[in-house]
């Protein structure tokens, strides 16, 4: 049996026959793919078609919308930025994990908004988590949670915060 990445042998005997899994993760690659290209071609309904008949967006800088009220706002914030942009859409799958009738992604939305009127360019990255179902025989985003993406940046050296005889005593260390 072959491994599936990201996941142990153990994990992938439990789950779906590894074809299946891989079939699942191909169709929402594929999904990922009319994603992308909805934006870059500015077809709301095949990004529309990507989504649950209801869904729950958490995107960043919006207020959050859930069920049917989700497909209003998404069409309406949509038809926006396609008025005012040429977007050039970059979707980046970091992972994707599938169980059953269930399945996650998570990565990177990068956005090239071209002002249609001034010419002017901006450049948006969005840290993306998305939660999948099967609606109809085909997988759909049931979550969508995204953030912008911040400038890396690196943690202070680790510190030994209690020393291994409070740790086996129970103790607490901040006492």
């Amino acid at each position: 049996m072959s491994v599936i990445a990201g996941e142990s042998p153990r994990e992938q005997a439990s789950s779906a026959p590894s074809c299946d899994v891989r079939e699942d993760k191909n169709a929402i690659l594929m999904a990922k793919t009319h994603y992308r290209e909805a934006y870059n071609t500015a077809d709301l309904e095949r990004l529309l078609s990507v989504f649950a008949s209801e869904f729950t967006d958490c995107s960043d800088g919006e207020p959050s919308f859930y069920g049917h009220e989700s497909v209003r706002a998404l069409r309406l914030r949509t038809q926006e930025l396609f008025q005012c942009f040429r977007v050039e859409m970059v979707v980046t799958v970091a992972e994707i994990t599938v169980k059953a009738n269930f399945a996650c992604d998570w990565g990177w939305h990068k956005g090239r908004l071209n002002d249609k009127d001034t010419g002017n360019a901006a450049v948006t990255r969005y840290r993306y988590f998305e939660t999948w179902k099967r609606e109809g025989g085909t997988w759909k985003i049931a979550h969508i949670i995204t953030n912008e993406e911040q400038p890396p940046r690196l943690l202070p050296p680790a510190e030994v915060m209690a020393t291994p005889s409070v740790i086996n005593s129970g103790a607490e260390p901040y006492a």
